[in-house]
């Protein structure tokens, strides 16, 4: 009995200790974007060698990026591991979450790789991929209560409610512990499509376990629930119904619930629908081929032929709502739109909050359009615009129902990841479990428990034309300093032999505050003179020091008669 009694104890410890050798290796979560602003979202999950890719956004610029066109999260890393890519996983079709693909597609060089998405979501990313030129990628439709293996990731798909359809959380599985993900979120009660956040999912993960919850920051700092996407249909139902001409209503063009309603408003009020701006062109046509977007096609006409039907009979939907100077909405206000002059009564509804670093913009076209004499219905003037994401409160029942043991805000800038923090720590989940990390920070799940790990180099990459990456610190730097406080471009032409100036300095002022004061120019000239004539009588000064003391000087100068520092260029030519 003894010996019987042995074995099976033996057994168990051997299968005790083959598990624990099993679950050693750790699962690395490295952020690589979408936790200092709104936008860039890309995380990596790495376990025993093989890594998966949750979402691949960018972000657009603002006043502090002159000349720059999309700012991307720096992706070095997965460059360096291709080798362990199994597949990109994109949780809905917003540019802040399938922006960067194009580009890290390219960069890769992997076509085979996959990549996971619902049906809208992969519609809307294969219609981005072809304008790089990028056919057949190998798309992996997934929907919501679908189980995947990828690698060593078992994943588990689930419907969350967003200002796009066909959004999705997800739930992750590996030896070393469960994630749940929620993507981009909110708890619409009345959702346009019928389609709410899934509890009960949410409930039977928490029944499995949740060892770590990575959950949407973006309305965190805000004090109340995010109010139902619905309540903004009545809204632009009444003022398309009350607007005695034409309405131009600028939404996001990938917000398919929004841009529903309004269609659903104007045919309630006898009113034809006309597209225009590229990407509203291409987003409604892939929704309704993929049957996102319900408009019989009757109550659609072309923009060109807008102008033909009368004022009270058109609502004319477009890009804009950012204020991008090339926008449709915005070369209506400055009067160079083809197709749509915007008239004095005519109806201009801005269905969108500006992003962070926007707000000038949609500032200055909001008042080209006053200006003009339309009547202009924003977010400050009516609720013509609800969140996508989730409320305080909304944010902690979701945490409630998921009793996750540790917890990791993401998806917003810093203050937004510190609120969300601060509800985690209010509904009972321990200080020590919650982990504000920014990008290129290492999170490890080991066994359930957490704890930091080796960080890596991130950044951004900038986007410049047709340059990608090539732009560095110095160059945006100096693009602020051009734009701000001009440029002094110095030239002196020096004798080799003995390094006395052939003729009189050159001084050319762009931008510059005084560049048209005579006396300040022949102060500039007699400065550059006196640092020539130094650098002619001491020869073991080079032409190197001499352009470093051109410069101080004439910064020194420049400050005390304007406070402004411009950039100077000393050209020193030697004949």
């Amino acid at each position: 009995m003894n010996n019987d009694n042995r074995k099976p104890r033996a057994r168990k410890g051997r299968a005790t200790q083959e598990k624990a050798v099993k679950q050693s290796k750790p699962l690395r979560i490295i952020p690589l974007g979408g936790m200092d602003g709104i936008g860039k979202n890309m995380t990596s999950f790495e376990y025993d060698g093989q890594m998966i890719v949750i979402d691949a956004g960018l972000m657009f610029p603002d006043d502090d990026h002159p000349g720059i066109d999309l700012i991307l999260p720096d992706y070095t890393y997965l460059l360096e591991n291709a080798h362990k890519l199994q597949g990109i996983v994109i949780t809905h079709g917003h540019e802040d979450h399938t922006g960067a693909l194009p580009y890290l597609l390219k960069d890769l060089d992997m076509m085979s790789l996959p990549i996971y998405g619902s049906k809208l979501t992969l519609g809307l990313i294969e219609g981005k991929l072809a304008e790089f030129r990028i056919k057949n990628p190998p798309f992996r439709e997934v929907k919501a209560g679908e189980r995947i293996r990828i690698g060593s990731f078992t994943l588990e798909f689930f419907n969350v409610n967003h200002s796009i359809p066909a959004a999705l959380g997800l739930f992750i599985e590996t030896p070393a512990g469960n994630v749940l993900h929620t993507g981009d979120f909110k708890l619409d009660q009345t959702p346009i499509d019928g389609v709410f956040t899934d509890f009960a999912a949410i409930a039977r993960f928490a029944a499995t376990g949740v060892d770590l919850m990575l959950s949407d920051s973006t309305n965190a700092a805000n004090k109340t629930f995010t109010q139902s996407e619905a309540e903004v249909g009545k809204v632009l139902r009444s003022i398309i119904q009350n607007a005695e001409k034409r309405v131009i209503v600028a939404a996001f063009s990938s917000h398919i619930h929004r841009i529903q309603q309004i269609c659903d408003a104007a045919i309630a009020n006898g009113r034809k629908i006309a597209v225009t701006g590229r990407s509203m062109l291409t987003n409604t046509q892939i929704a309704r081929e993929l049957g996102y977007l319900q408009v019989p096609s009757e109550n659609i006409v072309d923009a060109y032929n807008a102008k033909e039907i009368p004022a009270k009979d058109i609502v004319i939907l477009c890009t804009g709502s950012q204020g991008e100077p090339l926008s449709a909405l915005a070369r209506m206000a400055n009067g160079e739109h083809r197709t749509v002059p915007i008239e004095p009564g005519d109806t201009v509804i801005i269905s969108a909050s500006p992003v962070p670093g926007n707000e000038k913009a949609v500032t200055r076209v909001v008042n080209a359009l006053s200006k003009i004499g339309a009547q202009v219905y924003d977010k400050q003037r009516a609720l013509v615009h609800v969140s996508g994401h989730a409320g305080p409160e909304e944010l902690k029942l979701l945490m409630v129902m998921a009793k996750p043991k540790g917890f990791m805000p993401i998806h917003g800038e810093a203050r937004h990841l510190r609120a969300n923090a601060g509800l985690a720590e209010a509904v009972g989940i321990e200080r020590k479990s919650i982990y504000v990390l920014e990008n290129g920070d290492c999170l490890l799940l080991e066994d359930g428990r957490l704890k930091r790990g080796e960080a890596i180099e991130a950044g951004i990459v900038y986007v410049d034309g047709l340059s990608v990456g090539d732009i560095s610190a110095v160059v945006l730097k100096d693009r602020q300093t051009l734009a701000s406080d001009g440029v002094v471009t110095v030239v002196c032409l020096i004798r080799s032999k003995d390094g006395k100036l052939v003729s009189k300095p050159e001084v050319i002022m762009r931008g510059v505050t005084g560049a048209d004061d005579n006396e300040l120019l022949e102060d500039l000239i007699s400065i550059v003179e006196q640092t020539a004539g130094g650098f002619a009588r001491d020869r073991r000064l080079n032409p190197g020091q001499l352009r470093r003391s051109l410069r101080e000087r004439i910064l020194g100068l420049l400050w005390e008669r304007s406070r402004m520092r411009p950039m100077v260029i000393p050209l020193i030519l030697e004949v």
